[in-house]
């Protein structure tokens, strides 16, 4: 993971190895009830592992494929730091759901949906996306992290 995600690490797609290793860990999860689709988050560090790990997880699970977007830019630029108050006010309605992806959501029966992104600091961009999600019509919302900074 960590020349995956890594200071300096190359945006690769995701290899077979990692691809079976996270495929382990959510047929071991807990599930309450199974995701009905899975939306990747926009990344601007790592788009092209963020996208191929959500749409390899999706073709396994034989689920639906969508993702977020920004608006207004997305979050500021070395917006991570700060105090509590600052990181989320650094995203918030800066995350949204397409239209589209949204049309989505209203057909899965209230069913959650698997939320893919490569690394979490704070956690309060995956709160602010899975915020957005619910009011957007989710039945829940599963976060699902390569790796946890710091």
């Amino acid at each position: 993971m960590r020349a995956l995600l890594g200071p300096g690490a190359a945006d690769t797609e995701v290899d077979d190895d990692v691809l079976r290793g996270c495929v382990e860990v959510l047929r071991r999860w807990g599930w309450d009830r199974r995701p009905a689709a899975v939306v990747a988050m926009p990344s601007r560090t790592r788009p092209l592992l963020v996208g191929s790990l959500a749409r390899r997880l999706a073709e396994v699970g034989r689920l639906p494929l969508s993702s977020l977007a920004y608006a207004h830019g997305g979050p500021p630029e070395g917006s991570g730091g700060g105090n509590s108050a600052f990181r989320p006010a650094a995203v918030w309605d800066r995350v949204v759901v397409p239209p589209e992806v949204a049309a989505g959501l209203a057909a899965l029966d209230e069913a959650p949906v698997l939320l893919v992104d490569d690394l979490a600091d704070s956690r309060w961009t995956l709160t602010v996306a899975a915020r957005a999600l619910r009011r957007a019509g989710a039945g829940g919302v599963l976060p699902f992290v390569l790796g946890l900074a710091g």
